[in-house]
């Protein structure tokens, strides 16, 4: 047997190598905590991201130079809040970069940049797009898996957003009961949030918050027979219920599905 091997040549012996995946160009343009952490996730997943640089900062006019420089597959940018100046310019960059993709992280959403949103992520391009509330990213890990979803030319929709996006199409009966104001409130009361969280999400004092949910209440009583103790653990079910039918029905990935890699 150890002869039989000695004779064997080297020729026979076929080592197969797995092929590896393909890289993604990324650039960045987010705050410096932001940028080490990912940075940091990528090194210690061996993620198959390039990270080509950063700019740190909010002036968004000077990105366009940064991608026409360094030829990136996929733009992270992260923001406070969707400004009609940061979708002209993403506009703008996609027309003039159709492959590139986008994913765009959001401090804050306010109810009535709901339009900017739709608008948002309707733009024409071959390049994926994801538009996520920064906070709803419990794991920096997750970033990197939604960048090489985007350069795949996915599109990404954080799940608390959906429903300001589709609330006033026909079918979503649950949804089209509420405001934007109070589906803002539903959708942070079912992913956990007291009171006193929404109102410090929202800017907004608690009386406030008081006041909206009281309005959610009668309206969620009108249409069914349940009880007053169970009336936020009902709410929370029927909304998540709702958004987890629309975003079958859209055909849209959302964080759920990022929740379960």
């Amino acid at each position: 047997m150890c002869r039989a091997m000695t004779d064997m040549k080297q020729a026979d012996i076929i080592i197969e190598e797995k092929p590896k995946p393909k890289m993604t160009r990324l650039y960045m343009m987010a705050d410096n905590e932001l940028y080490v952490n990912f940075c940091i996730a990528v090194h210690r997943l061996k993620a198959p991201i390039e990270l080509l640089g950063g700019l740190i900062g909010r002036d968004i006019s000077i990105l366009n130079p940064a991608v026409s420089r360094l030829h990136p597959e996929v733009v992270l940018l992260s923001v406070k809040d969707l400004k009609e100046d940061t979708i002209k310019e993403i506009e703008h960059i996609r027309k003039e970069n159709p492959d590139l993709g986008f994913v765009l992280l959001l401090e804050v959403f306010n109810s009535q940049d709901t339009e900017k949103l739709r608008r948002l992520s309707l733009i024409k391009s071959e390049g994926g797009t994801a538009i996520f509330l920064k906070r709803r990213l419990a794991k920096i890990e997750w970033l990197c898996i939604i960048v090489s979803a985007v350069s795949q030319g996915q599109l990404i929709i954080d799940a608390s957003l959906t429903p300001y996006m589709f609330s006033g199409k026909p079918g979503y009966t649950f949804l089209k009961k509420f405001s934007l104001m109070e589906l803002e409130i539903i959708s942070l009361l079912a992913n956990g949030y007291t009171d006193p969280a929404i109102a410090a999400t929202l800017c907004i004092d608690d009386k406030t918050v008081e006041q909206q949910l009281n309005n959610i209440y009668s309206k969620l009583k009108s249409d069914s027979e349940i009880a007053d103790e169970y009336l936020r653990v009902s709410l929370a079910k029927l909304f998540l219920e709702a958004v987890n039918d629309l975003n079958r029905n859209e055909e849209l990935i959302v964080q759920n599905a990022v929740n379960q890699m």
